[in-house]
């Protein structure tokens, strides 16, 4: 694991930074940020979380999006992809970052650390 402070630049520290806090703060588990930038040519950033029912999914979820309006990001709404709290993975698309919000199950069966194992882990504080 590396520290987040290395590579990134200050606004992709902030913005990994809150998604980081969010999910700790609402008792997410297996945090993971993963720098895919060396592995993959369009996506930058993933930030992977496990939660324990859909209304912890919901509430990360909400949380995430009220904060990082202010970055200013761009959104693509995830409903078009089938993808929600009760199917058990939650997915926010914001291009360079994508957020999965996933229960125990959906975690092991999809498996996106071993997935993309070979993406640099960001050790977040």
């Amino acid at each position: 694991m590396t520290p987040a402070s290395k590579n990134a630049p200050k606004e992709t520290l902030e913005i990994l930074q809150a998604v980081h806090k969010i999910m700790k703060d609402k008792k997410c588990e297996e945090i993971a940020v993963l720098n895919l930038e060396s592995v993959n040519s369009y996506l930058s950033y993933f930030v992977i979380c496990t939660v324990n029912s859909a209304v912890q999914a919901n509430a990360v979820a909400r949380e995430i999006k009220k904060t990082l309006k202010s970055f200013k990001l761009p959104h693509k709404e995830t409903d078009k992809t089938g993808t929600s709290a009760s199917s058990g993975w939650t997915l926010i698309d914001y291009g360079e970052f994508i957020i999965h919000i996933m229960t125990p199950e959906k975690r092991e069966f999809y498996n996106l650390d071993r997935l993309w194992r070979d993406a640099e882990r960001i050790q977040m504080e």
